[in-house]
């Protein structure tokens, strides 16, 4: 699931905050054990991949029956409030103060003070806010330069979910919506 430098430049990229955690992968870990240690973590990912689903679904029960879909929805926000609740507690990343993350379907870019080299492979833990979506996948460092505050690095994503991806490529298409509306309020 590598990304091209043309496919890179495909997606929409946004600054944003989030929660994230990049640790060597010194094991050469596979995406697939990784999110079997963390499948609480990535519950609510996978929840809102089966959105899509359910909004299809959801639009005809509203429209023919508006009770039936009332109680589905309240079933559906206690489901969101249990799914969240368990990426918090399952995470240390929940504990941490948001970071800003250039972010694309393709990579991520940050500061860090954690000292890296060009081409290491990563581990990388993304908490996407304010919806909780916890991504994890495996990434090489492109780019790497020392600033004041320790280094800036770019990741590239070399394997993620396609789900995942996707997640993030809505996420970002949301955040450029909001950041539109916030600059022209007639948007």
């Amino acid at each position: 699931m590598s990304t091209s430098t043309s496919e890179r430049r495909e997606y929409f990229r946004i600054n944003d905050q989030a929660l994230i955690s990049i640790s060597p992968n010194t094991e050469d870990q596979q995406l697939e054990s990784l999110l079997k240690q963390h499948a609480s973590f990535t519950i609510r990912s996978a929840m809102n991949a089966l959105e899509l689903e359910h909004q299809a679904i959801s639009s005809k029960i509203k429209r023919s029956s508006p009770e039936i879909f009332h109680y589905f929805d309240v079933i559906n926000k206690k489901i969101d409030l249990i799914t969240n609740h368990l990426v918090q507690a399952s995470s240390e990343l929940s504990r941490q103060i948001p970071t800003t993350i250039d972010l694309s379907a393709s990579g991520v870019a940050l500061t860090t003070q954690d000292s890296y080299s060009v081409g290491d492979q990563v581990c990388i833990q993304l908490l996407l806010l304010p919806e909780n979506n916890g991504i994890i996948c495996l990434g090489i460092i492109k780019q790497l330069k020392a600033v004041d505050k320790g280094y800036h690095i770019a990741i590239d994503f070399t394997n993620i979910n396609e789900d995942d991806r996707e997640l993030i490529i809505k996420h970002t298409m949301k955040k450029q919506l909001e950041d539109a509306r916030n600059k022209n309020p007639d948007y």
